[in-house]
């Protein structure tokens, strides 16, 4: 499957993001016409429009501070159509920081946190696809982000927006034994939080510290820092993979 990248650059009236309503940036040589920035309920496929791109390439995400009650109506409305047996749960800070062999340390760990979701962007017609995009340092990590954290990786970072419905932290280190899938060649990949979250949104940088090079040559994440960035990145740069 061949992979497209186009990139472009943050443009914000302020790095806090905190005092942002809007988030936005634009897609340099973009020629694809207008479009909306979208994505799709998993329960129900039910397509929800998070913001926009004009013919310049300008996109805007509009970011609510009243994220926590609209994604509280969306679960509650997935959850009427949800199969027999199956509970929707709104994300903790416990649920979301965490891994399944955690050393880790919470405070207020039942707290609310949700992110944006993945966002697509259609094409001029508002109607198919026309790629997903990422906030990060290198193209790289956008094409493993895009397929589901598969493939090669590289040292960097991506940035993932949340939501928290207080403030809270996670703290701690998670680590997994983790195979590479060349026989039974493994190795220990460890990501640490050092997270403090304030009330409304946050900036959440997972940056890729150390990765492990398998002897066929394939190159996966060995040690992922999870923080807060209080600023937007100065070398960030917002990729779409089609």
């Amino acid at each position: 499957m061949k992979t497209t990248y186009l990139l472009f650059f943050l443009f914000i009236l302020n790095c806090q993001l905190n005092d942002q309503d809007t988030l936005s940036g634009i897609i340099y040589n973009y020629s694809d016409g207008k479009g909306l920035i979208i994505s799709y309920d998993l329960v129900t496929g039910e397509k929800y429009t998070w913001g926009k791109i004009d013919d310049e390439g300008l996109i805007t995400i509009p970011l609510s501070d009243t994220y926590l009650d609209d994604i509280k109506k969306m679960a509650a409305k997935a959850q009427k159509k949800a199969p027999r047996g199956f509970t929707l749960k709104l994300p903790t800070v416990e649920n979301t920081f965490t891994c399944r062999y955690p050393d880790m340390k919470f405070e207020n760990p039942g707290y609310l946190v949700s992110g944006l979701p993945d966002l697509l962007l259609t094409d001029n017609k508002k109607k198919a696809e026309n790629g997903r995009i990422y906030a990060v340092n290198n193209p790289i990590i956008a094409n493993w982000l895009h397929n589901y954290e598969q493939g090669d990786i590289a040292i960097g970072y991506y940035l993932m927006f949340y939501f928290a419905e207080d403030k809270a932290s996670a703290k701690g280190t998670c680590m997994t034994a983790s195979y590479t899938g060349l026989g039974d060649e493994n190795y220990d990949k460890f990501t640490i939080f050092d997270l403090e979250l304030s009330k409304g949104w946050n900036i959440v940088k997972y940056e890729i510290d150390e990765v492990f090079e398998s002897k066929n040559g394939g190159i996966f994440p060995e040690v992922i820092k999870v923080t807060k960035s209080d600023d937007l990145p100065d070398d960030l740069t917002w990729v779409r993979v089609k």
